[in-house]
């Protein structure tokens, strides 16, 4: 089938530490396939593998048939674990699938054009949400969702519900949640704080001045009446 990719991975028994030491080191790493109902089945997985998934046009939403003793499995890769004192990958988890059953799956959003706020009004480009859930056959997942931000201007948004799919796929995620947004350059807002602050400040000097001049006023009044 176009768009899936070929995988050879072998059955273990043996789990724990151990083995998994072993497996790295002849460039392979654990893995799991779960999911659809069925028993959970302990592979190994060639590393170079992975990151051929990785690489590919769909990523980790690549539909994959997974070869191990002779059986095929489809499936997409559903997580990896790090090793958290480096980069490399040391599990991975497999969800089975339903090529005739929808499923659900983050796609990745990409910004098309500059926008007038940046490019004209000098303003700053903030970049909330960087993917989007939807629902849909697995034969019909999407590589990415391209946002186009030509026409934003300082002080616009776009949010999820202005963002058109297909009658084959549905939108998860909230339709009121930001995409991306145009906003005035901090620095401009910081020197209206400092006017406002200079402002107060100078009104707090002023009335301080005033207090000051009245108590001197009053001071000099109770001299005269005491030597009077």
């Amino acid at each position: 089938m176009k768009g899936t990719m070929k995988v050879n991975a072998r059955s273990r028994e043996e789990v724990g530490k151990k083995i998994a030491r072993k497996l790295r080191k002849e460039g392979e790493i654990p893995a799991i396939i779960y999911g659809g109902g069925i028993k959970s089945i302990p592979i190994s997985i060639k590393v170079d593998d992975v990151m051929e998934i990785l690489k590919s046009e769909k990523g980790e939403n690549t539909i994959l048939r997974i070869t191990r003793d002779k059986k095929v499995v489809d499936a997409m890769l559903k997580e990896l674990q790090y090793d958290y004192l480096s980069d490399n990958i040391i599990h991975a988890d497999f969800i089975r699938i339903d090529l005739e059953k929808p499923i659900e799956v983050n796609i990745p959003v990409v910004i098309k054009g500059e926008s007038i706020g940046v490019k004209i009004e000098e303003g700053i480009f903030d970049f909330v949400t960087r993917e989007l859930k939807i629902k849909c056959l697995p034969t019909v997942i999407i590589k990415e969702i391209e946002v186009d931000v030509s026409n934003l201007h300082i002080g616009n948004s776009i949010k999820v519900e202005e963002i058109e799919f297909g009658e084959d796929i549905m939108l998860l995620s909230d339709p009121d949640t930001v995409i991306c947004s145009i906003s005035t350059k901090r620095v401009e807002i910081e020197e209206e704080v400092e006017e406002e602050v200079e402002e107060v400040e100078e009104e707090g000097v002023e009335k301080e001045e005033g207090v000051e001049k009245g108590e001197g006023e009053e001071v000099k009044k109770e001299e005269k009446k005491e030597k009077k």
